[in-house]
């Protein structure tokens, strides 16, 4: 059984249902194992079945062959204002 996904947690990965060949290989890509996919099934889509633990690295995107993935960066993660010394904790 899949776990449901908190409610009001970013989800970082749109998959478009109509180009979507659901192959599988964004399940065997993905280094976080965060999207589910029932092998052998073309009927089911991948799930992104834990959204919270993206590593926004793309490689479910790239590895698409239909373009059906997106990945979807937090407008936080876009706009950040925290300076280097902050998120560093300090400069060499």
């Amino acid at each position: 059984m899949l776990p449901v996904p908190k409610e009001g947690v970013h989800n970082p990965v749109k998959i478009d249902p109509e180009l979507c060949i659901r192959c599988n290989l964004c399940d065997w890509i993905c280094p976080g194992d965060i999207i589910y996919k029932e092998e052998n099934n073309k009927e089911t889509m991948p799930v992104v079945a834990y959204p919270d633990e993206c590593w926004y690295c793309g490689l479910c995107e790239s590895i698409c062959p239909t373009d059906a993935i997106e990945i979807i960066f937090p407008e936080r993660m876009l706009r950040n204002q925290t300076d280097v010394v902050t998120l560093l904790g300090k400069v060499i």
